[in-house]
């Protein structure tokens, strides 16, 4: 059995505050996601946010969710995939590592991000080399379900098999050449405003799924644009 990380992204590799998030458009979800963590502000030079990932190939470790939960089912040397999800709904995976040992009990260190975890710790590791990282992953690739709440999942063995194929390259992703849509970049943004009745609805289904409308209004149009090139 092994672990799926998701993380957010990170400008400086893992290692340190990103630089400008306001400008990155992969730092998005940093403003807009459920995860719990301090957001950044949009003109920080400096992120002044608060996240796990600024220090996650420094400090080699991360808190398990809900707060004052344990990786009850972790154990030393299992394997470790870090994969950040985009704004668009997507994962790359980027990282990948070992369990080295697991808290055993929540921290009591009254300091922010501490205070009632448990962590798990990994073996020192950096980013995989960025032809190596996985992209275009389904929550259903990434760990065979729609993934709504919590920042980790086990895996069993099979696709432990499967994600060292793809990072090698031995294997592809069977539906990454039929991707409609990709990430937008500044330059070139859909911007429309949805009716306030709309807006509601596709707002409750959103948060019944754990997912942001973003995400339901692209996959809708990636599926109008699929049936009419049928």
């Amino acid at each position: 059995m092994g672990l799926v990380i998701r993380c957010l992204f990170n400008n400086q590799h893992w290692k340190d505050a990103c630089i400008k998030p306001g400008d990155d458009w992969e730092c998005k979800l940093c403003f807009t996601s459920p995860v719990n963590i301090k957001s950044p502000k949009a003109n920080d030079e400096v992120c002044s946010g608060d996240c796990w990932e600024r220090y996650l190939c420094r400090n080699y470790r991360w808190g398990c969710t809900p707060q004052g939960r344990t990786f009850a089912q972790a154990h030393k040397g299992m394997r470790v995939f870090f994969a950040y999800k985009h704004f668009m709904g997507d994962y790359t995976i980027w990282a990948t590592t070992k369990v080295k040992e697991i808290d055993s009990s929540p921290m009591h260190t009254r300091i922010d991000g501490e205070e009632g975890f448990a962590f798990i710790h990994f073996e020192p590791f950096e980013p995989l080399p960025r032809e190596k990282w996985v992209s275009d992953l389904s929550d259903q690739k990434l760990v065979g379900e729609m993934w709504r709440q919590g920042r980790f999942r086990y895996i069993d063995k099979d696709k432990e098999k499967y994600f060292d194929q793809l990072i090698q390259g031995v294997v592809k992703i069977e539906d990454a050449s039929n991707s409609i849509l990709g990430n937008p970049s500044k330059d070139n943004l859909v911007s429309f405003e949805l009716k306030p009745n709309i807006k509601k609805r596709i707002d409750q289904y959103a948060q019944q799924e754990g997912r942001t409308i973003e995400e339901i209004l692209r996959e809708s149009i990636a599926e109008w644009l699929r049936v009419r090139e049928k």
